[in-house]
């Protein structure tokens, strides 16, 4: 568990994206970031999309995502999910070919309203 990348987001039906450097890493180091966008809706379910992004991970990298709706993937970018009213965590497991191990996770905040509709 060399990194862990946190990253927050609020949905409520609002465009939303974002991904997410793990604090007090430069630009050169390997690091493992989360990808979050999803479709606008004025109520849930909200339908998110997820891709990880990689830089500087040794070959070859088995991906494990736990997608927090009590579904699991394996590979860089899960088909969208489908979240409901409450919150879940997105946490997404890397194994580098030497057998390191990088991590980063996403919180899904899915509101009962919309965005002022």
């Amino acid at each position: 568990m060399k990194a862990i990348a946190l990253a927050a987001i609020l949905l409520s039906g609002c465009a939303a994206g974002t991904a997410v450097l793990p604090a007090g890493r430069s630009l050169d180091e390997p690091s493992l970031a989360i990808v979050a966008n999803y479709q606008h809706t004025a109520t849930p379910p909200i339908i998110v999309s997820f891709q990880a992004v990689t830089q500087g991970l040794r070959e070859p990298l088995k991906y494990h995502w736990n997608l927090g709706n009590g579904k699991y993937w394996s590979g860089p970018a899960p088909l969208p999910q489908s979240y409901g009213v409450g919150r879940y965590d997105v946490i997404l497991t890397v194994t580098e070919g030497d057998g390191r191990i990088q991590r980063a996770s996403v919180a899904i905040d899915s509101q009962s309203h919309g965005c002022g509709f």
